[in-house]
C-alpha cells in the first residue's frame, strides 16, 4: 500500500491561517481577553437571539446534568449501604478470612482463630458475628421474602445499632428476633406492630428438616437500614441461630471484632496477631473493613460501571447540547466573527466570547437539574432506603463536570473560526 502526501501548495493557505492566528499563551494576553470579553458580552446576547437553539440546548444539558446527579446519587447510596454494618462494628480490630473482599461472599472465620488473637497480651476481647440470609413470612406480607439476619452475643454484641442495646435482654429468650425498622416496606407494618407496651408478633422463618416453617417472634427493632441486596434485616441471640439454623452456625462467624487494651498500638498488634494466623485469618482495622468492601462494589460488581458510564455519558450528552448552540450562533454570526478577526482580537478573546455561551446554557440548567434532582432523590430514597441525599461530593463533582462541559465544548466550537478569513467580506 502506498501513502502519498498532498502537495505543498494545499497545505499552504491552512498553515499559514493556523500560524497567524495560533494560541500565543501568555498571562498578560490572557488577562486583557477575559476583561474584553467581560466588558463585551457578545455571546449571551447573540444566545438571546437563538432563541430555539437555545431553548433546546438548555433541555439538553438540563437531562444530562440530571442524569449526572441521578448516577452520582445512585453511586453514593450503594456504597453507603453497603457499609452500615461495618460502620457500627465495636472495636479497634476486625478479624476476617484471609483475603476478605465483602461479607456479602458469605465467607467465615473459623471461631477456633478467636483463641490465637486471644493469646495477644494487648487483646481486651472479642465478639464475633455471623451473617446469613433466610425467608420469613407473616399475615400481613402477601408472599415470603428473603431477609438478611445477624447473630450476636448477648453479652457482648459485635456491633452498635441504635435500638439494640435496650432490647438485648429480649434476645435472651429463644426464638426471639429484633426487626430492621429502617427496612423496605416489603415487609408490611411490622415495625408498628412491635414495641413497648406491644405484644410480641409472630413470623414465620425457614422451614425446619421436616418442611415445616419455624416459628419466630419480633419483640423489638433496631435502625441499621438496608442495602442493594437486602430488603432488610432481623437480629438475634447466638442461641436462636444455633436452635434455628443449627449448632455449626456457631463455628462460622462472618467476622469477629477485636477490643485491644488501653494504650496498645494498633499497628504493632495487627502484624503480631497476622503473624501468630500465618494465613488462616486475617486482622485489618475499622477504615480497611469499609474501604475494601466499597471497592467490592465499585470493582467487582457491576454497579461501579454502570454508575462510571452514566456519568461519562451524561457528560458527553451534555457536551454535544453545548456545541450545537455554539456552532449555531458561530454559523448564524460568520460575517461579525469576521470583522472582529480582522481588527485584531486573538484567539483568546473568541474562547471566552464563546465560553460565554456554554456559561450562559449551563448556569440555569445546573439549577434546575439540581432542583430536579433533590426530587429525584427524596422520590427513591422513599421507596429504596439506601440514604440517597444531595451532599456536598454531589454538588462539586456536577460543577467539575460542566466546567469540562463548556470548555471542551468551546474549544470544538472555535475551530470552526479557524476557516474564518476576512476576505470573504468583498466577496
Amino acid at each position: 500500500m502506498a501513502f502519498t502526501l498532498p502537495a505543498l501548495p494545499a497545505l499552504r493557505p491552512r498553515l499559514r491561517r493556523w500560524l497567524l492566528w495560533r494560541p500565543n499563551f501568555s498571562m498578560a494576553r490572557l488577562k486583557a481577553a477575559a476583561r474584553t470579553a467581560t466588558a463585551m458580552p457578545l455571546g449571551a446576547q447573540q444566545l438571546k437571539r437563538q432563541r430555539t437553539s437555545t431553548l433546546l440546548s438548555l433541555a439538553g444539558v438540563t437531562a444530562s446534568l440530571l442524569v449526572i446527579f441521578a448516577q452520582l446519587g445512585i453511586e453514593r447510596a450503594v456504597y453507603d449501604s453497603a457499609i452500615r454494618l461495618h460502620r457500627s462494628v465495636v472495636g479497634d480490630l476486625v478479624l476476617v478470612p484471609y483475603g476478605f473482599k465483602s461479607l456479602q461472599l458469605h465467607a467465615e472465620v473459623p471461631v477456633a482463630m478467636t483463641d490465637i488473637v486471644s493469646a495477644n497480651p494487648s487483646v481486651a476481647g472479642t465478639t464475633p458475628l455471623w451473617f446469613g440470609v433466610m425467608s420469613m413470612n407473616h399475615s400481613g406480607m402477601q408472599t415470603a421474602r428473603r431477609i438478611a439476619w445477624y447473630a450476636v452475643d448477648v453479652e457482648r454484641p459485635a456491633i452498635e445499632v441504635p435500638g439494640l442495646r435496650e432490647n438485648l435482654y429480649r434476645l435472651r429468650e429463644a426464638r426471639r428476633m429484633l426487626y430492621d425498622r429502617e427496612s423496605r416496606p416489603y415487609f408490611g407494618a411490622l415495625a408498628e406492630s412491635v414495641g413497648p407496651g406491644k405484644p410480641e408478633f409472630q413470623v414465620l422463618g425457614p422451614p425446619d428438616n421436616r418442611g415445616l416453617l419455624r416459628q419466630l417472634f419480633v419483640v423489638g427493632t433496631f435502625a441499621l437500614g438496608p442495602n442493594v441486596l437486602n430488603d432488610g434485616a432481623v437480629v438475634m441471640s447466638e442461641d436462636t441461630m444455633a436452635e434455628v439454623f443449627g449448632g455449626w452456625w456457631s463455628e462460622r462467624p462472618a467476622f469477629i471484632g477485636i477490643q485491644l487494651a488501653k494504650d496498645a498500638d494498633r499497628d504493632v498488634v495487627r502484624r503480631e496477631i497476622n503473624q501468630a494466623l500465618a494465613g488462616r485469618g486475617e486482622v485489618i482495622t475499622i477504615q480497611d473493613f469499609e474501604k475494601r468492601e466499597r471497592t467490592y462494589w465499585s470493582r467487582e460488581t457491576p454497579v461501579g460501571y454502570i454508575t462510571d458510564l452514566g456519568f461519562v455519558m451524561g457528560v458527553m450528552i451534555g457536551m454535544v447540547f453545548i456545541y450545537y448552540a455554539q456552532y449555531q450562533i458561530i454559523r448564524f454570526y460568520l460575517p461579525e466573527y469576521a470583522i472582529l478577526k480582522s481588527l485584531g482580537y486573538d484567539w483568546w478573546f473568541f474562547l471566552f466570547m464563546i465560553g460565554q455561551i456554554g456559561a450562559a446554557i449551563i448556569t440555569p440548567a445546573f439549577l434546575v437539574a439540581f432542583t430536579l434532582g433533590r426530587f429525584v432523590y427524596g422520590a427513591t430514597e422513599a421507596a429504596m432506603h439506601l440514604g440517597m441525599t444531595m451532599g456536598l461530593r454531589e454538588m462539586v463533582v456536577a460543577l467539575v463536570a460542566c466546567v469540562i462541559m463548556t470548555v471542551v465544548s468551546s474549544l470544538f466550537a472555535i475551530r470552526r473560526l479557524w476557516k474564518v478569513d476576512p476576505i470573504m467580506l468583498f466577496e
